[in-house]
């Protein structure tokens, strides 16, 4: 059987999921989490929106897995949110994002088979024009990895799956030509 090809994938760094849950829109709560969350210089590495059926919305985000207790703390203080919204946790969870090089709606449908098969846990799925995301358990993206791997093609070329960097945002503030 010919596999799947992708255009490429990778993984995220470790992160946390937090998911907030509320009948306002997004033009009050996102800028209102993202200024609480950006006071503290807790960076978002992954943000969706989603109106659910319900009349409610979902945000969903995830924050580094070192800034799990310094979010949970802002986000769970009295005020935070505004009234009528939830707020659920879940710490060591990662993202794996593939690129379809075609057939985006076949690669999800695969890709939940697949890991529901293996047991590998889908705690979310974004998608974009270019890129599919899944946020699953962080200890089991190397074998959510190896699963997507046995069914889809890379690219020759392609770019190493794990991340080399991390960035942290810092105090120091750079002015000038160029900075």
């Amino acid at each position: 059987m010919d596999k799947v090809r992708l255009g490429g994938m990778k993984q995220s760094l470790e992160l946390c999921q937090f998911d907030l849950r509320g009948p306002d829109s997004p033009e009050r709560i996102v800028p209102r989490v993202c200024k609480l969350l950006a006071s503290q210089k807790i960076n978002i590495a992954f943000l969706t929106y989603n109106h659910l059926k319900t009349e409610f919305h979902q945000l969903t985000m995830c924050p580094s897995q070192s800034d799990f207790s310094r979010t949970s703390g802002i986000l769970g203080a009295t005020g935070a949110l505004p009234r009528g919204w939830a707020l659920q946790s879940r710490e060591h969870v990662g993202i794996l994002t593939v690129y379809p090089h075609h057939s985006p709606i076949k690669i999800i449908g695969c890709v939940m088979v697949s890991w529901a098969a293996s047991s590998i846990p889908i705690y979310g799925i974004a998608t974009s024009l270019s890129a599919i995301s899944f946020i699953t358990d962080y200890h089991a993206l190397d074998k959510g990895i190896e699963v997507v791997q046995n069914f889809f093609q890379l690219p020759d070329d392609h770019a190493p799956i794990k991340p080399d960097l991390t960035y942290y945002q810092g105090d120091e503030v750079k002015r000038g030509k160029g900075n």
